[in-house]
């Protein structure tokens, strides 16, 4: 019995809630529809459009039972609104009033938080500007190469490795400053020391090892300025030409047969290279050939540095301790080799081998026009006659 008395007190409590908020809402619908007239009254019809809204809402929370009497009237005063503003007016205030409550809608969906990461709501409003700092943060840093660039031309004075030393550096100090302002604005604090330190461990663990390597060892390019843009090197056979570009994980080199070559950084750590221009620029050849037995060394000489002089090939001439020279090397079994010395200047545009080439050239029609013979590989075979006597 005491439970349901209990209960139906609660119902009772319940039922006058109801009640009463219905009669709110009677009221609150009687106070709406005067505002409703004055607003039709005074041809206000943003104001109508907004007061209507707010009608048919309500109306959704009335009782069936009261709810008849205030449809009709709405129904009502929409007719005698159609009549003192218009079709057409409603019509374009309804659309332009859809279409606010759309975008305002739209736009919720853009500030809701998906996930919380270190006390902070993370939206996709927040990504999103994110990822337009770091997108910005690249955009800044191409026109800040770009400027520098620019700078280095008017400026003939500084170097082509100091303007990409200082183009790449900044460009990424740019890149980095933008990535931990962006992850800062997600509640990511980029500045904790452990944090970085933890990162990098995890990466080297996951086999980033040659990533930081390559990292370091183009830090360590850029300062040391052993390797420079411009300058013409040699790894192996196949890796030799002029540096393009050095870039911090990689060195651009182009060969003489105008192909580039990309080499990680860690390459001209851990190797053996070969910097032609380091230094000075100029270079000696060294062109071996040949001569038959009985031929004049001094004539040798003469007429191939006579012909040498006389010449249009591009090699250093009159420069005291680097004037052309004609050695004798060895005498071998079928001829007498000497070999030519000769300095030549080293840039983008030499190609060793086809240096070498001219001057074999010249060598080879002086000997000819000169009738000095060019031995070849001669064995002489003894053959002995047995005479069998029966």
């Amino acid at each position: 019995n005491e439970h349901e008395e209990k209960k139906t007190i609660l119902e009772n409590k319940i039922s006058k809630t109801e009640e009463s908020i219905q009669n709110e809402l009677i009221e609150k619908l009687k106070v709406l529809n005067k505002a409703v007239i004055i607003t039709l009254a005074n041809k206000k019809d943003k104001q109508y459009l907004k007061l209507s809204e707010e009608i048919e809402s309500l109306l959704a929370n009335v009782n069936a039972n009261e709810v008849a009497v205030y449809l009709e009237q709405n129904i009502i005063i929409k007719d005698i609104a159609k009549k003192i503003l218009g079709n057409t007016r409603l019509l374009l205030n309804s659309s332009l009033s859809q279409s606010k409550s759309f975008f305002e809608e739209f736009g919720r969906y853009f500030t809701v938080t998906i996930f919380v990461f270190n006390e902070q709501s993370i939206t996709v409003l927040s990504i999103l500007k994110a990822l337009f700092l770091i997108v910005s943060g690249f955009f800044i840093g191409f026109l800040y190469k770009r400027w520098i660039y620019k700078i280095s031309l008017k400026w003939p004075n500084i170097s082509q490795m100091s303007s990409r030393l200082t183009a790449n550096v900044g460009y990424y100090v740019i890149i980095l400053i933008t990535v931990m302002i962006s992850m800062s604005s997600l509640g990511i604090d980029m500045s904790s020391i452990s944090l970085i330190a933890g990162a990098l461990s995890i990466g080297i663990g996951f086999g980033l090892q040659t990533v930081v390597s390559n990292f370091i060892a183009g830090i360590i390019l850029m300062f040391e300025r052993t390797i420079r843009i411009g300058d013409i090197i040699e790894i192996d056979q196949i890796s030799k030409g002029t540096v393009t570009d050095i870039r911090i994980r990689s060195t651009t080199i182009k060969t003489f047969d105008n192909i580039d070559i990309v080499i990680p950084n860690s390459s001209f750590i851990q190797n053996n290279v070969t910097n032609w221009t380091l230094d000075d620029v100029t270079r000696r050849l060294h062109i071996p050939f040949g001569v038959a037995y009985g031929t004049k060394v001094e004539k040798v000489k003469e007429v191939i540095l006579k012909e040498l002089d006389e010449s249009n090939l591009v090699f250093l001439r009159n420069i005291e301790g680097k004037a052309p020279d004609i050695r004798l090397e060895n005498m071998n079994a079928s001829s007498v080799d000497f070999e030519l010395l000769v300095w030549i200047k080293a840039n983008d545009k030499v190609n060793p081998s086809s240096i070498r080439s001219d001057f074999l050239i010249l060598i080879y029609n002086t000997l000819y026009k000169y009738d000095i013979e060019i031995p070849f590989p001669q064995l002489d075979l003894h053959v002995k006659e047995n005479i069998n006597i029966n």
